[in-house]
């Protein structure tokens, strides 16, 4: 029977954490025990590639200490040169009587100058520039060699490299977890049937990432969103003005003084501005009226000196007034934790039962040791939003973690490197979504509530939601949809438009702007007494839009390597239409168990 994790952030120290690092290396081996790379001759290769690129810097150094001497020869010829040309107008004129000696020995001086510079910048230096030229262009080739030989040792273990190792190696160390291949229409519809979720996302924003899954069958969703909302920018335009003035000086004498002025004008304009943003939902049936919402504290995880006790006690003495103001709406009633109440501070709540229902004793003390934790995990770094069965979590640390788990990004022609960073990159992932969920995890009833629906659940509803349909076009790439005419980023939305024997064709609308540049014109006084106009150039953004069609299939249960090493028979699949455009999919994307294509 899986266990129920009730002290998140100790079993994360003590327990997963570790556990977690041995599994991942335990998969790392595997992974390189299944691709049959030798570490032997890997290791030599990067040592021969290694000592050649350290061949290249000493070799680029040298280059650079000719480069000098280069110049300095040239300088030498044209100083030299010239001294001969001074020395030679001073001959010629030379007063009759004045002895020419100096002159002479100048010039011969000069021209002996000239001829030693070329003679060392021809015999000497060139000749050792070249040199060392020729032999950074041979180190640079036994380089690109050596690399492509590296990457030919490693390219069996970077082709066993998957989507879901991240999540498997979670539910490993931690069964309360499990994270599904891909977000579908199952889990969608669980969320909105059963939790009051709308699920959609407006036309404003788009889906880059959508990893769901679930916590003792209560579902959650970690969401990736590039979002527009309007902003403003200040244009500038400016004029430059002179006119003359009559001034009199201390004497009583007037004389004129031309005056100089620069005219700015600005206008503000409306800009699409465009944002990314990252999320926790979580559904829950426990305490299904309950609202509330609550932000980090910058009292969390103080050091405990006499300003930051000061800071909590008058904190903690303006919820004493709320709670016991009785002449506003709020039902707020303080609890007996006043640590507890200072920091997490959800004073908005509506229902005070279903709160302390949800915030036992034990779900105070674990929240808290969250809040204050400074060494562990990420401390008090998470907006905290509950309305009624839906949980959203908002954690900053999510904001410098990669969600997508693209296996592309652990490719290395190092073994010993692509170990490090398989390892250090798995586990940075671990502790992200780790102690996203931390917050839900610290809360025992919700562990203990298991979602009715989940019960009896269907299992065989296998296809993606939109989400994954957005996501998928967003992993092509934006470039592929946009206008031509589009000068910023484009929100892409998706629209299924048939579904035939598991194949899907989705419309994929790239909505973005075209910029039209306006002249704006504004009356400045100037310094001269008179009204001068200035023109100001601004961009006026116009909505574009362009639709084009994408193919898709799920593919549950088949691996990134067992889709390369198959050619799957899609073709036979297709309706007429589609086998008409004759559609390649040697040139479609394998990505969390779904197959696309761009038509």
């Amino acid at each position: 029977m899986m266990e129920d994790v009730y002290e998140p952030l100790e079993r994360y120290d003590t327990e997963f954490q570790a556990k977690f690092d041995r599994l991942s290396q335990e998969l790392f081996d595997r992974l390189v025990a299944a691709s049959g790379v030798d570490a032997t001759s890997n290791a030599k290769t990067i040592a021969e590639l290694r000592q050649l690129e350290s061949r290249l810097g000493a070799a680029q150094g040298r280059r650079r200490l000719w480069q000098c001497l280069l110049a300095a020869a040239i300088l030498a010829i044209i100083f030299s040169a010239l001294v001969c040309v001074f020395a030679y107008q001073d001959l010629q004129n030379l007063p009759e009587g004045v002895s020419s000696t100096n002159g002479i020995l100048l010039f011969l001086g000069g021209l002996a100058g000239a001829i030693l510079s070329i003679v060392l910048l021809y015999k000497v230096v060139y000749a050792n520039y070249r040199r060392i030229a020729a032999t950074i262009e041979t180190l640079q080739t036994h380089i690109s060699q050596k690399t492509a030989e590296a990457w030919e040792q490693m390219a069996p273990l970077n082709q066993l490299y998957d989507w879901d190792m991240s999540a498997k190696l979670i539910a490993q160390t931690v069964p309360r977890i499990q994270l599904d291949p891909y977000f579908t229409v199952q889990r969608l519809q669980e969320l909105q049937q059963h939790f009051g979720w709308d699920g959609s996302s407006d036309d404003c924003s788009s889906v880059l990432f959508a990893q769901s899954g679930s916590i003792n069958d209560n579902p959650f969703v970690f969401g990736h969103l590039r979002k527009m909302q309007w902003g403003e920018k200040t244009y500038t335009g400016s004029k430059q003005i002179s006119w003359t003035e009559r001034v009199r000086d201390s004497k009583g004498n007037y004389y004129s003084v031309r005056r100089y002025e620069t005219l700015v004008a600005r206008v503000t304009k409306p800009i699409p501005l465009y944002h990314e943003e990252k999320f926790l939902l979580y559904g829950n049936e426990a305490a299904p009226r309950l609202t509330f919402s609550r932000q980090p504290s910058k009292l969390s995880g103080s050091d405990g000196g006499i300003i930051d006790s000061l800071r909590k006690k008058h904190t903690l003495k303006k919820l004493q007034d709320f709670s016991r103001n009785l002449e506003d709406e709020s039902q707020y009633t303080l609890m007996g934790n006043h640590d507890f109440e200072v920091l997490f501070h959800a004073t908005d709540r509506n229902d005070e039962i279903e709160f302390r229902l949800l915030f036992t004793p034990l779900a105070q003390t674990q929240m808290l040791k969250i809040l204050q934790d400074r060494k562990i995990g990420f401390g008090d770094d998470f907006s905290f939003v509950k309305q009624r069965k839906l949980n959203f979590i908002y954690p900053q640390h999510l904001n410098n973690v990669d969600l997508d788990t693209d296996p592309k990004k652990f490719a290395h022609y190092d073994l010993v490197q692509a170990r490090a960073f398989f390892l250090r990159t798995q586990a940075e992932y671990f502790k992200a979504v780790y102690f996203s969920l931390a917050p839900l995890l610290s809360i025992p009833l919700y562990q203990q509530t298991r979602t009715r629906a989940s019960i009896y659940a269907d299992q065989s509803a296998r296809q993606a939601s939109f989400w994954e349909h957005e996501a998928q076009a967003n992993y092509h790439g934006e470039q592929h949809f946009q206008h031509p005419q589009c000068i910023t980023h484009s929100i892409l939305k998706t629209r299924c438009l048939s579904q035939d024997d598991g194949l899907s064709a989705i419309a994929v609308t790239a909505s973005g702007y075209k910029g039209i540049t306006r002249t704006d014109y504004q009356n400045i006084l100037g310094g001269d007494g008179h009204i001068h106009r200035v023109d100001v150039q601004w961009t006026e953004f116009l909505p574009v839009q362009q639709t084009k069609s994408m193919l898709l299939t799920e593919q549950p249960g088949v691996s990134l390597q067992e889709y390369r090493q198959q050619s799957p028979a899609t073709a036979e699949k297709w309706p007429q239409r589609f086998q008409r455009k004759k559609i390649d999919w040697a040139r479609g994307i394998y990505r969390r168990s779904i197959l696309s294509c761009l038509d």
